[in-house]
């Protein structure tokens, strides 16, 4: 049974993030994730994560207030809900009857007085007759799966359950390997963002792939005398399909990290001028800080 469920509009990722560390610091387990597991539907597995949950966070925003999906999940968990307001805005017609925490002014210090009182509210909601821990974060890992809002994987300590230390591999130390199987494992999720290492391997995994795809495309059909290029195209016809889709949704999040639009990525796999637009991507410096697609992927 999870502890606590956060449901907040994808604008306000960076702010449902900073909560759910801080809750998760505090020994609570948190679920905040929007990725679909194969073969089920939406509205049936965030019923049951509802269901399962002791509490119901909903994060109200200018940006929330207008979805339909968050108004449906907070009046699914209504008999458990403590709302948050993020922003100024109002809570929606017929859920300003319960109390709101003001987190409006809060900037991330899990010392503030408002965010005290907002985890000590939930964490007596959730573990009953329990005394809360201080809040101590757990490590941030780089967003991933449905790139807005990502489960942590959950280890068990002692009576509760919690983020955990080394749950996930901090930006900073995270292998070449481990860059190369997110960037694969997000091929079609542009969302978040991705910092100049996981780009430069990636990019030096599918120059590896291609040039092994062209080497095969030589051995079965030859040169040709006339072109100098191999007679068979066919690895690298499928390497190149295989390819196409993680690498924009990598050029995606790597766009995102330098402050600017995914679309740019579409630069990567113009013909000729693509080689030169990814070089680029590799060697631009990321934003140090929160930006409008996430938090910084180099945070540990």
């Amino acid at each position: 049974m999870t502890d606590v469920f956060i449901s907040y509009a994808r604008e306000d990722q960076p702010q449902a993030e900073r909560i759910a560390r801080g809750l998760e610091g505090m020994g609570l387990s948190v679920f905040w994730d929007n990725e679909i597991p194969p073969g089920q539907t939406w509205a049936d597995y965030i019923e049951g994560k509802l269901n399962q949950c002791a509490v119901a966070v909903v994060l109200w925003s200018a940006h929330s207030t207008k979805s339909q999906w968050v108004r449906e999940e907070a009046r699914m968990g209504r008999l458990k809900l403590i709302p948050v307001r993020l922003d100024g805005a109002e809570a929606p017609f017929g859920f300003g009857d319960v109390q709101s925490a003001d987190l409006s002014h809060w900037n991330g210090d899990y010392n503030h007085p408002e965010w005290g009182r907002f985890a000590n509210a939930v964490f007596a909601k959730a573990r009953a007759g329990a005394a809360p821990q201080p809040a101590q974060p757990a490590p941030q890992a780089p967003p991933q799966a449905s790139g807005w809002q990502t489960q942590q994987p959950q280890q068990q300590q002692g009576g509760g359950w919690s983020g955990g230390q080394g749950a996930q591999p901090s930006a900073a130390a995270a292998s070449p390997i481990a860059y190369i199987q997110k960037c694969l494992r997000l091929y079609i999720d542009g969302k978040g963002r991705a910092r100049r290492r996981e780009y430069g391997w990636f990019f030096v995994f599918a120059a590896v792939v291609g040039v092994i795809a062209a080497i095969l495309d030589i051995m079965i059909g030859g040169i040709n005398p006339y072109t100098g290029m191999a007679n068979s195209s066919v690895f690298v016809l499928i390497a190149g399909l295989a390819l196409i889709a993680p690498s924009v949704s990598a050029a995606s999040r790597r766009a995102h990290d330098f402050g600017q639009s995914g679309w740019l990525a579409v630069l990567t796999v113009i013909p000729y001028i693509g080689i030169i637009a990814a070089l680029a991507f590799i060697f631009i410096p990321g934003q140090s800080a929160a930006n409008q697609h996430g938090p910084d992927p180099k945070a540990a």
